[in-house]
């Protein structure tokens, strides 16, 4: 399981929703990837990000950019972001790479201090890098 599935679940009952955007194929048709195309229309894209969803049985909602990728332009272009938006609307946590622990590490002081979950058990930050495996 995606250490992003292991984190939706973690907070499911802490008001944190966890959603993906794919926005294009990064390595299209380069070595290890010789099948993969360029986007050629918009259900072209569709099909690549629900055989993205199947293949690494994600179960969080994938949000697929537009064919000029409007929003992934919008948040910075960056291959692999990170962002963290709270209740009010506003970004409270940002990275140019994404990371599960720094990012768990981060929800958990935030929903720990937010005092809608005071009477909650405090949540610990988890070590995920200790569960993958060196297959992709």
């Amino acid at each position: 399981m995606p250490f992003y599935e292991q984190i939706q679940k973690k907070y499911a009952d802490r008001d944190v929703a966890v959603f993906n955007i794919y926005v294009r194929e990064p390595h299209a048709g380069e070595r290890g990837f010789p099948g993969i195309r360029n986007h050629e229309t918009y259900e072209h894209k569709l099909g690549y990000a629900r055989d993205l969803a199947r293949i690494k049985k994600m179960e969080a909602a994938i949000l697929v950019d537009e064919m000029d990728q409007k929003v992934h332009g919008m948040l910075g272009n960056l291959p692999n972001f990170v962002y963290v938006i709270g209740k009010d609307g506003r970004v409270v946590y940002k990275a140019t790479w994404s990371n599960a622990e720094t990012v768990d590490e981060y929800l958990a002081d935030l929903v720990n201090k937010d005092p809608a979950f005071a009477g909650k058990p405090k949540l610990e930050h988890a070590i995920f890098t200790a569960q993958a495996g060196t297959q992709i």
